[in-house]
């Protein structure tokens, strides 16, 4: 039985995650057919809070998103059109990274993926970020964060190599996409990039990336 137009892909997320949000919008129309996502948003709030209250450094650390597209007119999946969705969702993955603070997005690796019972696309980005205490989500340029009266100010603050995964693949007449990103390493030195740095931990942040995605349905 396939998913309403409406419902939005279910996740399994881990204790600790939060929604942040839950959007509808038109991830493009290419005249031909157009591409309604259903889009929900988590962070690990629990990180979160935990390297604020050790550094007072705030930022979402890590998020993962899942959209369910649904097409009209109503088509049958299709190599080429797989490739345009693929397309058009790593184009606006990366853009959200940019939105996010994320800077020299790089595309690094492209490869199947096992979901349910089919194979994703998955394709693995490296970026860095500027995490910052003093601003709403704790992110910012590397030139300073500006204040409400327009003034800058560095704050305390810790440049953050970051990886992202971004899945794509046919399901229940549409497609889904899921992804997101991850801390790996402090590049700064000194005690606050070490305070920041123990409590990231790369390799568990992947496997349960990898185990979100393969939870999304």
């Amino acid at each position: 039985m396939s998913k309403s137009d409406h419902a939005p892909p279910t996740v399994r997320v881990p204790e600790g995650w939060r929604e942040t949000s839950s959007t509808v919008e038109t991830m493009f129309d290419a005249k031909v057919v157009s591409v309604r996502a259903h889009t929900v948003v988590f962070e690990d709030a629990a990180l979160r809070d935990a390297i604020r209250d050790r550094t007072g450094v705030d930022g979402t650390w890590r998020f993962f998103f899942a959209s369910r597209l649904r097409l009209r007119p109503n088509v049958t999946p299709s190599k080429p059109l797989t490739r345009l969705v693929d397309d058009r969702a790593n184009a606006g993955f990366v853009d959200q990274l940019g939105e996010r603070g994320f800077r020299d997005v790089t595309s690094v690796e492209s490869r199947r993926f096992a979901v349910e019972r089919t194979e994703a696309n998955l394709t693995r980005y490296r970026a860095r970020v500027r995490v910052r205490t003093g601003t709403d989500d704790g992110t910012g340029t590397d030139d300073g964060t500006v204040t409400d009266d327009g003034t800058e100010t560095d704050g305390a603050a810790v440049t953050v190599a970051a990886e992202g995964y971004l899945a794509v693949w046919p399901a229940d007449e549409g497609y889904l996409v899921a992804g997101g990103a991850y801390p790996v390493s402090v590049a700064d030195d000194g005690e606050l990039a070490a305070a920041v740095a123990s409590s990231l931990a790369p390799a568990r942040h992947r496997e349960e990336l990898f185990e979100l995605i393969r939870s999304t349905a």
